[in-house]
């Protein structure tokens, strides 16, 4: 597959939420079907190609209160929800096989059609997010990547 990479002064940064036709583990590696909103763990960027991929953790409407609280991120204060560009309380999976590395392309993201004015950077985590970030991550027995990593 021939991508179209984005320019790298497009870049978004670590810990923002982005737009993504996240692939399904079915459909192997091939774009998904509708854009979700996915929360960027780490930025690789190879100056000499001029390409970068970024690592995603994909976000879902659909979580267990108990259940996900501990280990994953969850945006479910109506004031953080829009404030991160998103529309419902969203959960951000953490877990190693509920992350992707993308390339940083036309093919993979892309804002949803009803928000094709906004671009494809919804937001960014708050520093008081980016600590609950890392309790999740720390619960998981893993350990956040470091900007610039």
């Amino acid at each position: 597959m021939g991508f179209r990479f984005y320019d790298l002064a497009s870049l978004p940064q670590q810990y923002d939420v982005v737009w993504c036709l996240y692939p399904r583990r079915e459909d192997k590696l091939a774009p998904g079907p509708t854009a979700r909103p996915t929360l960027v763990l780490d930025v690789q960027v190879n100056a000499e190609l001029k390409v970068a991929r970024l690592l995603v953790a994909y976000g879902t409407g659909e979580f267990d209160e108990g259940m996900h609280r501990k280990i994953d991120l969850i945006i479910d204060d109506w004031d953080e929800v829009r404030a991160l560009g998103l529309h419902k309380p969203t959960r951000f999976a953490l877990s190693a096989q509920s992350r992707m590395l993308l390339p940083w392309c036309v093919e993979y993201f892309v804002p949803p059609s009803y928000l094709a004015q906004c671009g494809i950077i919804a937001g960014a985590l708050t520093a008081e997010q980016i600590g609950r970030l890392t309790e999740c991550l720390a619960a998981r027995g893993l350990k956040p990547l470091r900007r610039g990593e």
